[in-house]
Order: C-alpha cells, then structure tokens, then sequence
C-alpha cells in the first residue's frame, strides 16, 4: 500500500538537521538519489497491486455462478452455517447462545474487493424463527481500507429481544473463574468499534471460510494446524524454560564446586596445623 509521505520528505531526509543519520555518515551525499529510486518502486508496488486486484475482481465474476449454485445447495441443508462457522478453530470458542441464533443462518454472502483496496460486505440473512432473538433480519457490516486503515462505513445496529442477547452471557462467562477459556460471542463483530483481543470475523470469512465452507462443515479443517502453531509455541517457551533451568543448574554447581574446594582449603589448613602442633 502506498505510505504517507509529505512533499518535504526528502528534503527532510537529506538535511542532516532533520535525519537521524549523522553528519558524517557515507550515505547522505547519495540521500536524495536514494530517496528518488524508492519512491518509483514504490510506485511499481502500486501499480502492481491495481493490476493483481483488477485481475481478481474478473475471477471473482466468474466465481458468482457458481457461488450461487453453492448457495441453492446450502439452502437445502439446516444449519449448514451454523455448523460451518462452529468448526473453524477461531470461532470454536463461541457462547452455546450464539449457536442458537446461527441455526437460524440461512443466506451468508460475500461482497469482496469492492476497489482496489479490498474493501468488502458481508451479509448475515436469518429467517423467520430468529425473531425470537433479534431484528433486524438481514445483518450487514462494510468494510473499506484507506492508506492501510481499516474503517467501518455500514453495520446493522442489532435489536436484541430481553434475555437473548448472547453478548450478555458473555460478560457473565467472562466473570465465571472457573473457565480457563474465556468465551465471546460471533455478534460482538457487529459493531463499528475496534475490536480488542478476538478474531476478526469478516477476515476469517473472507480469507478462509468462504472458498471452502464445505471443509469446514465436514470438520476436514481440524485443530491441527492450529494446534501445531499453538505447540510450537509452547515448545519454544517450554525450550526458554529449560535453558533456563540448565542455566540454574550451572550455577548450582558452580556453587558447590565452590563450596567443596574452599572446604578442601580448610581442611588442608587444619592438616597443616596439627602438623605443626606435633612438632
């Protein structure tokens, strides 16, 4: 994506006043040629991500038939979303309360590089029985990107029915100690705040689960990969934590190495001594 840069910027980088090089570095005489360079490949990465972008929209359309013969399929099978979601090892850890409402998921739809920044909507479509927990409907969330920055233009404000609010059960899970998971709710997502410490739905959907919803209903995308990062992880710190312990250990026995020859020491002395007092 293309930076932020000020019309100065190179004036700026090459006043030594205004660098954090110094005075006498090598590289200041060729500062402004180096500057001149960067900014045309940067501009080459532009051009490159318009043209990779362009590329993918086609496709995309090519894609949509057979999306919506996708979509025929899934019509006919009950909680096939429901299901799908549940099983990605990011969303695992969903409230029992959000599957309740999920089952009532019959239509999700992707809009996706919507311009050339991959900006995308995603649709949610309830029917009838999902009244009982909510309106409206049909729940909407609009993704755009700016210089990087991702900024939320539309989402459904969600009306929950009293005592059906899933987000609710989560604060309660969340004061529960007794849970060595803490719990959150999918719906959390809805919202134009950012998010802290959960996944992002609307990426996992986009990236993973919409190219291959069928892998994830079927459970053919298991904890494994994710459980390989989580082990490798663990078996890093574990490697740290042992490092450690050999490190003590070391030091342990420098110690009593320490310990065992000035003890020798005293008893050569006290040898020494009874030497002289036989004499």
């Amino acid at each position: 994506m293309k930076r932020d840069r000020s019309e100065n910027s190179v004036e700026n980088t090459t006043d030594p006043k205004h660098s954090k090089i110094e005075n006498d570095d090598p590289l200041i005489p060729f500062m402004k040629d180096f500057e001149d360079i960067q900014k045309d490949i940067e501009q080459l990465d532009i051009k490159c991500a318009h043209e990779q972008m362009n590329i993918q929209k086609q496709y995309d359309e090519k894609k949509k038939p057979l999306f919506e013969k996708r979509d025929e399929i899934i019509q006919k099978v009950p909680g096939f979303w429901a299901n799908t979601l549940r099983k990605h090892p990011a969303l695992s850890d969903i409230v029992p309360e959000d599957i309740d409402i999920l089952n009532h998921l019959v239509k999700l739809d992707l809009k996706d590089n919507m311009d050339n920044n991959g900006s995308y909507k995603i649709t949610f479509t309830f029917n009838e029985k999902a009244k009982e927990y909510m309106e409206p409907l049909t729940l909407v969330k609009h993704v755009t990107f700016d210089n990087n920055q991702e900024k939320v233009v539309e989402c459904t404000r969600i009306k929950w029915k009293d005592g059906k609010n899933p987000i609710a059960a989560v604060s309660n899970n969340r004061s529960d100690l007794d849970n060595e998971m803490p719990k959150w709710s999918l719906f959390e997502w809805f919202t134009t705040d950012e998010l802290q410490d959960k996944p992002d739905v609307g990426e996992l959907i986009r990236r993973e689960i919409w190219h291959n919803p069928l892998s994830y209903y079927l459970g053919l995308e298991d904890f494994d990969d994710f459980d390989e990062d989580f082990d490798e992880e663990f078996d890093d710190e574990e490697e740290d934590e042992d490092d450690d312990d050999e490190e003590e250990d070391d030091d342990e026995d420098d110690e009593e190495k320490d310990e065992d020859d000035d003890k020798d020491e005293e008893d050569e002395e006290d040898d020494a001594k009874d030497e002289d007092n036989d004499d």
